[in-house]
């Protein structure tokens, strides 16, 4: 390590002790809620510009490992519930990044700087949009608290060993799991009762400071306990060494749960009015999305309409014909999503759901009718410019893809897909410093710094004399290769 910056040397450490101060959502009981004084000195262990930084490297390291949904119909949904929480937390100023992880297990996670991963079990084990809610305000107050900051803190003043111990228990754990989970067992039961409690301290800190969060915006604080009796009572199906890691270790308490019920009712019932549909709408649609199986849940929803006692018969008939569709029964879906448009003609969500169902029949003409008849109703909406985009390009018609796609860009709404989707369309448009150079970007923000420079100097290549093209893409490309080498330190 020798030649490695103390900026480096503080950012390998966060990096790798994330592993073990993760905040899963069914973290222990709560405690004495003792909020931070103003000015705390986590604050000078590392700056906010610092503390993105190391939140963005987890994010990049995670991607290596894990694929992300690209759905941008659930990504907007997810984003836009997470914005209006960060709206009314305590730094909505802050550039937070809401994602979703195609895992059916239920968790959220947060990370410095802002950036929160939700699993879709979270979404498909949500009964209310009031409860999915409650776990991102939760997790919201997380960062805005920075609270790992205040566990490093905390190690940084209690014993060297046990911090190294910790440390090297987590670094054998990203090399053998079973080794490592051993090794931090063994840590813990020698004596980490302090940062255990330090933990339990955080956790009932974020319960607290995300339900006010949640009724600041606009939701039912009795969503939270709600949601934490559904976890305990899950667990009850488990026994012994069967029971997932997160529930024996961190499980969700009588106590938490009766704090937390007894906090809610002291806010009063100021829930606002909203569309609720479209929370169940986009948990069908991941549900058909994240499913094994998809005739065990085709009958799953012909029995549940034919008995009619669901809770929300709309949604079970969006999510039958999204099932039907993808098992290629074109006919049949198309019926189905044109009875929901029948009473609901301007919901994008059907609309959109019709246009899949003419594009993966062969029917790109029609599926082109129908998003060029929404932009009309929705005018750059991020999702049906995606998808307009991806059937232009289908279409042999990559100059209005690139428009649509360059319109969200500029608007602030760049992504991964966007980028990988330029890339497409500016190489069908035979602009090959471009295509290269937005593959270069798609790489960069996957973590993928190799390949990232490797398309970057590509793109100096053919940029044939322009010297504006020239220019912009050797500074990029530098930044590029210093964060190579920034990524390959830690």
């Amino acid at each position: 390590m020798q030649g490695m910056s103390r900026l480096t040397m503080r950012i390998r450490f966060v990096i790798t002790l994330m592993a073990l101060l993760a905040w899963p959502l069914t973290y222990s009981q709560a405690a004495d809620i003792a909020l931070p004084e103003i000015g705390d000195s986590a604050g000078a262990l590392i700056s906010p510009q610092q503390e993105y930084r190391i939140g963005q490297a987890f994010f990049w390291r995670l991607q290596q490992s894990v694929d992300l949904v690209e759905d941008p119909e659930i990504n907007h949904y997810i984003k836009s519930i997470g914005q209006r929480l960060v709206s009314h937390s305590d730094g909505p100023a802050l550039p937070f990044k809401f994602f979703m992880v195609p895992d059916t297990t239920v968790n959220a996670f947060a990370a410095p700087g802002g950036f929160i991963g939700v699993n879709a079990g979270l979404l498909l084990t949500s009964q209310e949009e009031d409860e999915l809610a409650s776990v991102l305000a939760h997790e919201i107050a997380h960062v805005t608290q920075r609270h790992l900051l205040r566990s490093i803190e905390k190690h940084q003043q209690g014993s060297i060993p046990r911090a190294a111990a910790l440390l090297g228990a987590a670094l054998l754990a990203a090399v053998n799991p079973e080794a490592g989970i051993a090794a931090l067992t063994v840590v813990q039961a020698s004596g980490v009762q302090s940062q255990i409690d330090h933990t339990r301290a955080h956790e009932a800190e974020a319960d607290n400071l995300g339900m006010l969060n949640l009724v600041r915006s606009g939701f039912d604080a009795q969503a939270m306990p709600t949601f934490f009796e559904r976890l305990q009572q899950s667990s009850r199906f488990y026994s012994g060494r069967s029971v997932p890691e997160f529930l024996r270790t961190h499980p969700v308490t009588t106590s938490r749960i009766a704090e937390a019920r007894s906090r809610a009712v002291t806010y009063p019932q100021n829930r606002v009015v909203r569309d609720d549909l479209s929370f169940y709408l986009m948990r069908e649609r991941l549900r058909v999305m994240t499913t094994l199986n998809l005739i065990d849940l085709r009958q799953h929803y012909v029995n549940v309409i034919e008995k009619g006692n669901n809770r929300n018969t709309i949604a079970t008939r969006y999510g039958y014909s999204l099932a039907l569709s993808a098992m290629g029964e074109y006919g049949k879906a198309r019926r189905e999503i044109n009875v929901l448009i029948a009473d609901d003609k301007e919901r994008l969500t059907y609309q959109l759901a019709l246009a899949e169902i003419e594009k993966a029949s062969g029917r790109l003409s029609e599926a082109l009718k129908i998003y060029q008849v929404n932009q009309q109703l929705y005018p750059n909406d991020y999702a049906l410019s995606v998808k307009q985009a991806i059937v232009l390009m289908q279409m042999r018609n990559p100059e209005k893809a690139s428009t649509l796609l360059l319109t969200q860009l500029e608007a602030g709404r760049g992504s991964a897909q966007l980028y990988k989707l330029l890339a497409q369309a500016q190489g069908d448009m035979g602009e090959t410093s471009n295509a290269h150079g937005w593959l270069g970007e798609y790489y960069y923000s996957a973590g993928r710094f190799k390949q990232s420079e490797e398309q970057f100097k590509l793109a100096v290549k053919s940029a044939r004399g322009d010297q504006y093209q020239l220019a912009k893409l050797n500074s990029r490309l530098r930044e590029v290769e210093e964060t190579k080498v920034l990524m390959e330190e830690l």
